[in-house]
């Protein structure tokens, strides 16, 4: 299907130069019928603008997380999101934060999640109230935008060590609420992040821990991340996009 679409259409609008340059390489596509418009994202002012007070009582009332003193990851649980070696990388990195991870399960889910759910690790998940020994990974199969926003801007940082992505939202989600953010140098993600986050090998897991140690010493660190992180994410403002998509409906309607 997508082969037949690339042969027929008048032309293809992707979302960043990685993306453009594998459907160049992978369907045969020249250059000159791609256009990359990149992504925006639109996180309403009530959300994103919320106090910091009202913050801290969201996430630690409905998590119990003490505020910016976790980590964090969102989005599905499948094996291109890395999630096994983030873990893996986030144990051996030592800190005491938890590791906080939201997403439902998708494919291959059991595998990324295998380390969490051996017998011999029971007290590296939430197990409930009984609990008695302080989780170090919190798994939350769903979380409702707002509250998913106030964990975002709660977090110490995000980490996003995906294997691959065509752009990356979670990513451009952090900068624009000012959260820090470790990423991998893999495909989109370093042209979302320019200078603005902290790049690894995403099948490096000591690279991982050695990010995330670093970046929880460091409060100037993550600080300067922050602040880099709104600029770099201007750039990618729902104006912007919004006039990159009309210059191609023109250009073919």
């Amino acid at each position: 299907l997508v082969s037949a679409i690339a042969k027929s259409a008048d032309h293809i609008v992707t979302v960043s130069e990685s993306a453009k340059q594998d459907i160049m390489d992978l369907l045969g596509v020249p250059e000159y019928r791609i256009t990359n418009t990149y992504q925006s994202v639109l996180i309403p002012a009530k959300y994103a603008d919320k106090p910091e007070d009202m913050v801290q009582r969201e996430i630690e009332g409905t998590f119990g997380l003490e505020y910016k003193n976790y980590y964090l990851f969102w989005g599905s649980i499948e094996p291109k999101k890395n999630i096994g070696r983030l873990i893996e990388g986030y144990l051996a990195s030592g800190v005491a934060a938890p590791l906080v991870i939201v997403g439902a399960q998708a494919w291959k889910s059991k595998e990324e999640l295998k380390l969490l759910y051996d017998g011999n690790n029971r007290s590296l998940i939430q197990a409930g109230p009984e609990t008695r020994v302080k989780p170090k990974v919190i798994q939350l199969s769903y979380c409702p935008f707002p509250l998913l926003v106030s964990l975002i801007k709660g977090a110490k940082a995000t980490v996003f060590s995906s294997l691959y992505e065509g752009f990356g939202l979670p990513v451009l989600e952090s900068m624009q609420l000012g959260t820090p953010v470790i990423t991998a140098n893999t495909s989109s993600l370093p042209e979302v992040t320019g200078e603005a986050a902290i790049l690894v090998n995403p099948y490096d897991t000591r690279e991982i821990a050695q990010a995330i140690r670093a970046l929880d010493a460091d409060e100037d660190q993550r600080e300067n991340l922050a602040a880099l992180g709104r600029v770099q994410a201007a750039k990618f403002s729902e104006a912007a996009y919004r006039e990159r998509l009309s210059s191609i409906y023109k250009r073919f309607i």
